[in-house]
């Protein structure tokens, strides 16, 4: 083995155990924010939940709004590298090409990214009120929610004859696939994910299908 060898062996097995580290924090901040809300999230219950010293937060992490913002990153994409857009759901939904099954899978889609997500974007869109830098983060979420529905509603006008516009219909995707619309049917009105799923694709297919 050489000496470069000998030397990199090291340093890859250190940031492998860094990145599992970061991954063990990030899960422990998403169930404290979830529970606590940002402000009564503390760096202390987040490490003790990971596992992990008080100070190795802050140096993976700087702050807690950069915690918040890697959690609800993880939150968003499942933990893999690729942005929502890129990911084979999303993907899937677009490339469909019967109108109507698109819209239920895209109420599919809203069903299992507001299971992961729904609630720390609450938290997101809470705290975004009183601090600048969270509510950066609360517009960027919400501008590619928009932009996610605007490349589903162009894709739905070349299959099918719509209600509205291409904007009317990114607006209504928009609107009806919101974290708040998820938690009032499931957490507030108490019916299941899979009641809310079955409720969104009638709805869309409803509001947006011309011939439906």
């Amino acid at each position: 083995m050489s000496e470069s060898q000998v030397d990199t062996a090291p340093r890859s097995l250190r940031a492998r155990q860094a990145e599992a580290t970061r991954g063990l924090i990030v899960q422990a901040a998403a169930a404290v924010f979830e529970d606590n809300g940002y402000r009564g999230a503390r760096i202390e219950d987040i490490a003790a939940a990971a596992g992990v010293a008080y100070p190795t937060v802050y140096k993976a992490f700087s702050n807690k709004r950069n915690l918040l913002a890697a959690a609800v990153q993880r939150a968003m994409t499942g933990g893999v590298e690729e942005q929502v857009q890129r990911q084979q759901w999303f993907t899937e939904q677009l490339a469909e090409p019967d109108a109507g099954r698109q819209l239920r899978l895209i109420a599919r889609n809203a069903r299992h990214l507001n299971e992961r997500a729904g609630r720390l974007v609450e938290v997101v869109r809470a705290a975004a009120r009183a601090d600048a830098g969270i509510d950066a983060i609360w517009r960027d979420i919400n501008d590619e929610r928009l932009t996610r529905a605007r490349r589903t509603a162009t894709a739905l006008a070349r299959k099918a004859q719509l209600r509205g516009t291409v904007a009317y219909t990114a607006r209504t995707l928009w609107t009806l696939t919101l974290p708040e619309v998820y938690g009032a049917q499931v957490h507030s009105a108490g019916v299941s994910a899979a009641t809310y799923e079955r409720w969104l694709g009638d709805v869309l297919v409803s509001a947006l299908l011309a011939d439906s």
